[in-house]
């Protein structure tokens, strides 16, 4: 059966409901026709130049982002402009825009669930309660067994990628209780709901270092795993969804993840 936008759109409420995201976010459709017909979709974190032409190059009708493509009001939309000039050439290559962002952090089987999985932590919990609902912002886990810091920053590395992490703490001390916020989770108040909840560890991106001072005062040890590479775990995530509800429905549709790689943050 042909799909179109909306088809997308409710499939992805599904998984991530909007009504679960902040109230300063922006989520769901930013650009298009919830009638066009899609036949293939591509998953990325951002939107930039290169995801657009990768998506023109692979003949995309439609991309989904984590970060919402528009976030802020807009007055105008010029060519001059980065963002004005990129909707632009989504619209001219008739390309729908969606965007699931704290709603997708929120989620069960979102961006911290993931990560929780990957770390193969047990009895997990939420690091924020949201409206006393089952779900809640971060999570917070239990190592299989007590291990060195060291330890962890290794398993962290493999699961992200990364060949280097920035970090606070004794590595040779041992640890077993881990909170963690995908994206920006950096400010002091989930270091001290992450110490609230009994953590040994805290990870999550965009850590300020006089907050690592707190923390590290208060011997909560810290990784930062970069937002970037704490977040595009879940564009896998998302192919396998909307992928395997389509073949349920039997919608002809594609859903690929972006190979272009957005980290603009590196430890060289």
């Amino acid at each position: 059966m042909s799909v179109k936008c909306s088809d997308i759109i409710n499939i992805m409420e599904e998984y991530a409901n909007s009504s679960l995201a902040e109230d300063w976010d922006n989520v769901g459709l930013m650009l298009g026709d919830e009638n066009q017909n899609i036949n293939k979709i591509l998953v990325a974190l951002d939107i930039d130049d290169k995801i657009i032409d990768e998506a023109i190059e692979k003949k995309c009708d439609m991309i989904i982002t984590h970060h919402p493509f528009i976030f802020k009001g807009i007055k105008s939309i010029k060519a001059s402009d980065t963002l004005g000039s990129r909707i632009i050439k989504l619209i001219k290559n008739n390309i729908c825009v969606f965007s699931a962002h704290t709603n997708l952090d929120i989620t069960v089987n979102g961006t911290n669930d993931t990560f929780a999985k990957l770390l193969n932590l047990q009895k997990i919990g939420n690091l924020f309660e949201k409206d006393n609902s089952s779900v809640g912002l971060g999570r917070v886990g239990e190592l299989e067994q007590s291990i060195p810091f060291s330890e962890l920053i290794e398993k962290v590395k493999k699961v992200l990628n990364l060949n280097k992490l920035v970090v606070s703490g004794e590595v040779d001390k041992l640890v077993k209780k881990v909170g963690i916020c995908t994206g920006a989770g950096g400010d002091i108040d989930f270091m001290l709901q992450a110490i609230s909840k009994g953590c040994n560890v805290y990870i999550t991106g965009d850590i300020k270092y006089h907050n690592s001072q707190v923390a590290n005062d208060l011997g909560l040890y810290l990784i930062d795993a970069t937002h970037y590479a704490s977040e595009a775990i879940i564009i896998p995530v998302i192919c396998n969804y909307i992928n395997s509800c389509a073949r349920k429905l039997n919608m002809q549709v594609e859903c690929i993840a972006s190979t272009i790689d957005g980290q603009t943050l590196n430890i060289i």
